[in-house]
């Protein structure tokens, strides 16, 4: 049996076993073509991935193993990376960098507290 990598890499996208041109190895601008050919454009892809992450459920999706068959882990990690960055989908979410929090009493008591050893 031949591996089925972008039908492999497009469930890990869509959660839905696509019937997709298997060329024989992992093809990342292929399968964005073949998506949007089949109904699953980027602005589809994401919008699923979004919703799965709202609903805190797990994105990509975890690959069936006859799926994955004759692909190896590292390569369908690298190809669904690839993928991802051509769709703009390599985080889900941008937040700006947190401000310092002010510590608690109790906090500033353990910041002050140095170990007997320490030698202050």
């Amino acid at each position: 049996m031949t591996a089925r990598w972008q039908a492999a890499l497009g469930f890990a996208l869509t959660g839905c076993e696509l019937r997709l041109a298997e060329p024989g190895r992992p093809d990342p601008q292929a399968l964005v073509e073949a998506l949007g050919a089949v109904g699953w454009p980027a602005s589809r892809v994401g919008e699923h991935a979004r919703g799965r992450a709202a609903d805190e459920s797990a994105w990509p999706h975890p690959v069936p193993a006859e799926l994955r068959e004759g692909c190896g882990a590292a390569q369908l990690a690298a190809a669904l990376r690839a993928t991802r960055e051509l769709l703009q989908l390599t985080t889900l979410e941008v937040r700006p960098p947190s401000g310092r929090l002010r510590l608690n009493p109790d906090e500033e008591r353990l910041m002050r507290e140095v170990p007997p050893h320490h030698g202050s």
